[in-house]
Parts: structure tokens; C-alpha cells; sequence
């Protein structure tokens, strides 16, 4: 399938024990300048941000890199169910995408991470030493409230008056003890809460360049985000970061397509 100056293809990427299905953007008026791998967000986060993720693509397609945007073990058309997901799974499923799309073209490579997949480029990033960039889209920077933020939906669906509560202790307490718990029609395993609450985006270290971009109604940066990329800078990593102003399409189906965020991106890439 062929879209203006760029080709669609779908496909699946031989895994072990499991074939993992993505989706293939390439240019078509010109040499790829680059190949990107895209790492999607958590749970419902990912299908919100369909559209801007979709948009995204193509335009990075049509301005001349190779896009591969995989679904991860339970995640989407992957292979398996959410519940049987784990992290190390993901991050097995992240490698065999990036050794696909190495394999495509001898050009330099960004992996581009929104949300929690963020926290996974990021990780990805610390075994490969020839990565270009890493494009990060609004970084989760601690796994654990991820989680909670999840667990809120449960809270939500079961509440039967505005004097319905939170109860974190208690859900944390099911998860710790080794059972699932069913959410927003997701089966949350105790194993991938737990391995995921104990991710620090602080201490997920980058190989290479990053360019760290957010969006939010005032176009600024919060102070935890501010001081992750002020350690990441001590250590020696360049951070270029650039705040736009939007809606958190990650958790509306029907926000509008961010063309500043989109147009920002190309850029720092370009």
C-alpha cells in the first residue's frame, strides 16, 4: 500500500515462539536518511494515541526515514494476552523489532518512545551501543505510578458514589501476594506490576542523544522531568528537550492531531 510518498506494509517478525506484528513505513521518493523504531505506551494509553502515533509515522516516512511501529507480546494484534506479558518479554520483543529493521537499511537509528515506552527505549538503549538518538514522547519517569494511574481505573469502574476512594494498599496488597487483578478489561499479572514498579527512568541511563519532547496545556516542563534530564546532563548525555502545547492525547481517543508536537519532531531528527 502505497500513501502519497511513502509505502505501508504489514507483516510479522519471526520471535521466539511467538511472531511479533508491525506495521512498515518506508519512503518512496528517495533513500531512507534513517530508520526509526517506535515503542508504544501502556495498556489503553497505547490505543488512545493511535491517530497521533499514525500521523506521526507517516510523516516521518514521507520526510525520509524508515518507521517500524511493532505490537509487543499481549499488546494490540500481538502474539499472546496482556495478562501472560511480562517486561523482559517486551524488551525481548523491542530487540527482534530493532534487529528487523537494522536489517532494512544500513542508516543510522532512533528508537522513539512514548510513555512507557520511553522507559523501554530508554532500557533498550543501555545493551546497543551504535543508536543515533532516542526520541522520547512525553516519558513516563517512574513505572510504579504508571501502575497506580492504572489502578484508578479499577477504582473508577467501582465506584458507586463520589465518596469512593482510592484504595492503593489494598490493590497493591492483591498484586504483592501474587494475584491478577482485572482492569478496564485488562488483565493486570502481579509479575509485570511488579517488575514494572520498580523502573526509574532517573536510572535508566541513554547510550546515545536524546530529544525529549512534552506536551501540556502551558508548554512547560514538570520539575521531576527537569531533574532527570539535569542528571542524565551530569553524566554526559546530551538532552535536547522542547515542550509544546496540547491535549495528553494518550488518554483521548478524539484529541486532535498535535501538528507542533509532529513538526517539532521531524526537526530535532532532520
Amino acid at each position: 500500500m502505497t500513501i502519497r510518498e511513502c509505502s505501508i506494509t504489514a507483516g510479522f517478525l519471526e520471535c521466539p515462539e511467538r511472531p511479533l506484528f508491525h506495521l512498515l513505513l518506508r519512503p518512496t521518493n528517495q533513500p531512507a536518511l534513517g530508520s526509526v523504531l517506535y515503542l508504544h505506551p501502556f495498556a489503553e494509553e497505547m490505543h488512545k494515541s493511535r491517530r497521533n502515533v499514525a500521523a506521526m509515522a507517516r510523516l516521518l516516512a514521507t520526510s525520509g526515514f524508515n518507521v517500524m511501529l511493532p505490537d509487543l507480546s499481549g499488546c494490540g494484534d500481538g502474539p499472546g494476552e496482556f495478562r501472560d506479558a511480562d517486561w523482559e518479554t517486551w524488551r525481548a520483543d523491542a530487540a527482534v523489532a530493532l534487529a528487523a529493521l537494522r536489517a532494512i537499511d544500513s542508516v543510522p537509528v532512533t528508537l522513539w518512545g512514548l510513555r512507557l515506552g520511553a522507559l523501554l527505549a530508554c532500557e533498550l538503549s543501555q545493551s546497543e551501543n551504535d543508536l543515533q538518538r532516542l526520541l522520547l514522547w512525553q516519558p513516563v519517569l517512574n513505572g510504579e505510578q504508571q501502575i497506580d494511574q492504572f489502578l484508578r481505573l479499577r477504582s473508577a469502574a467501582a465506584a458507586v458514589d463520589s465518596s469512593a476512594g482510592f484504595d492503593r494498599k489494598t490493590l497493591w496488597g492483591e498484586l504483592r501476594a501474587g494475584r491478577s487483578l482485572e482492569i478496564a478489561g485488562y488483565e493486570l499479572s502481579s509479575a509485570l506490576a511488579l517488575q514494572m514498579s520498580r523502573l526509574r527512568l532517573h536510572d535508566l541511563m541513554p547510550s546515545c542523544a536524546v530529544r525529549w519532547l512534552e506536551v501540556s496545556p502551558t508548554a512547560q516542563f514538570t520539575l521531576p522531568s527537569v531533574n532527570v534530564q539535569a542528571h542524565w546532563r551530569d553524566q554526559g548525555v546530551e538532552v535536547a528537550q522542547t515542550a509544546v502545547t496540547g491535549e495528553p492525547f494518550w488518554r483521548n481517543h478524539d484529541a486532535p492531531i498535535n501538528t507542533d508536537l509532529q513538526r517539532t519532531s521531524v526537526e530535532l531528527l532532520t
